[in-house]
């Protein structure tokens, strides 16, 4: 047996490499907040900041800035999220915010459990 094995193990969707290239990157994150059939759009969240840690077992903490600047976010730890940003100038619908020439988006569906 190797020590290898000792360690935890990251989630299929985590990458070490990008995740250490996403710390001090600047990202605009939206969510999708669905209702329980997995369909019905519940409510649209965008943010933006700066990626200032990333941990397989946590995720990403977002330093968060424009009107939520000083919160934090953590995003779930799945690299396959983030997606590279073209140039040019991003407004949040939400906010009105404009953010120039973010590094990274990333986009994340949340559905809401089915209580009995």
């Amino acid at each position: 047996m190797n020590d290898d094995e000792d360690e935890p193990s990251e989630g299929p969707g985590w990458d070490p490499a990008l995740a250490r290239k996403l710390v001090g990157k600047y990202v605009i994150a939206g969510f999708i907040y669905l209702e329980p059939d997995g369909a019905t759009v519940r409510e649209r969240v965008q943010v933006h900041g700066v990626i200032v840690e990333a941990a397989a077992p946590s995720g990403f903490v977002l330093s968060l800035r424009g009107k939520r600047a000083g919160e934090t976010m953590t995003l779930p730890p799945d690299t396959r999220a983030f997606v590279k940003a073209g140039p040019g100038k991003y407004r949040l619908k939400g906010t009105n915010e404009l953010v120039r020439d973010p590094d990274y988006t990333s986009l994340w569906t949340i559905t809401a459990p089915i209580l009995h």
